[in-house]
Order: structure tokens, then sequence, then C-alpha cells
């Protein structure tokens, strides 16, 4: 994974306010809102992909209330996925906002080479979800989002490893690692409840 990330450190994804992005048309900018997108992959997709380990994946999004002086609302993500020979389903979490040159590191190269906008919702993420604070940025992550083609349709594009846990064992994090064929996703948007496992598993 390349460490050198240029556009932001993991507080500050948490604390900075969003302006006006296309990731309004995914989740109002508004407290105590959030958003949920899945993907399940049937059997036959997985035979035509057979080099794909990522069987499903949620992505929750969430704007809780307002902290600090002045109040800043920031928009923070939860990644479930369950992964070829996987009983249990991995989680990750983070915080996100919309930037220019989102796909760029210190040396002006590509984070994640599959993303070819200038412009995408930038997350940094941490896999310790009651402690992530002792991580370093670099620990977690990254991850780029963007609105697909409607409002009810997310694109993930991951780098070639993240930091993620399972729920019974948050303490633990482990480096897991994506190969080609596990780097971008196009989800959907899905009840609240089917998200639910997120939270939960990313709830103190």
């Amino acid at each position: 994974m390349n460490i050198a990330l240029a556009p932001f450190v993991l507080l500050a994804t948490l604390s900075i306010a969003q302006a006006a992005s296309p990731l309004d048309e995914l989740i109002p900018p508004k407290a105590d809102t959030s958003a949920c997108f899945t993907r399940v992959y049937d059997a036959a997709h997985l035979r035509k992909n057979p080099k794909q380990t990522t069987m499903s994946m949620a992505v929750r999004f969430s704007y809780d209330k307002p902290e600090g002086t002045p109040p800043i609302l920031g928009l923070g993500v939860g990644l479930g996925l369950i992964r070829k020979g996987d009983a249990l389903p991995w989680f990750a979490q983070g915080g996100c906002r919309w930037i220019r040159e989102v796909n760029v590191d210190t040396s002006g190269r590509p984070l994640v080479k599959e993303f070819r906008k200038d412009t995408g919702g930038g997350c940094m993420m941490a896999a310790i979800p009651d402690v992530f604070d002792t991580l370093s940025a670099e620990e977690g992550g990254y991850l780029i989002v963007d609105r697909g083609k409607d409002a009810d349709t997310l694109m993930v594009y991951l780098q070639d490893d993240l930091m993620m846990v399972k729920q019974a064992s948050r303490d633990k994090p482990v480096m897991r690692e994506f190969g080609a064929a596990d780097r971008v996703f196009m989800l959907q948007r899905a009840p609240a409840a089917a998200c639910d496992f997120v939270q939960r598993a990313l709830s103190r």
C-alpha cells in the first residue's frame, strides 16, 4: 500500500465540513442521517470472475451530531464485506470528504489506479473502531467513493490493501490485500436495515 497520502489525515477527515458535492446526492448532509448501499455477487458472477474474492459488500454512510466549536458536521463511513473462505464479515471504519486531486499521493502518483477522475470522495480508514485514534492515518488504508449513474448507485474504489477487523476481535486488525479483481465495486441503495450489521460491528 502506498502510505504517502497527500489529501488529508484521519482526524481532519472526520472533522472537516462537507462542501456541496455529489456525495450530497448519496446522503443529505444533515445530522443524524444515514445511507446504505450493498452488493451481493451471485454464483454465476463469481464463476465468470474466479479471481474475485469479494462475495458481498455493504457501505454505510452517516452524519452524526456536529461537534467542536464551531460545530462541524463530519461524514463517517463503515464498510463490511465477506470474502471467499470467510464465514464472518470483515469491517473497516473511517471518514470521508469530497476533495480535489483525491487520487494523488505526495509524489504525484495515483493512490488507486482504477479511479480515473480528478475529484471524488476520499475516505481515510482506520479499522479499530473504539481506539482508532491511536492509529496513524497510514495504517488504516484509503478508499475512494463516487456517485454512480444515479443517486442510488455508489462506486467504491479500494487500494491494494486495507486494515480490517472481525466483530468479535475488533482490537486485532489485519491488513487484508485486494487483487485487481477486488478493487472496483458498484453498489445499489438498500434499506437501512441491510447495513445494521455494519453499524453494530462498528459501534462502541
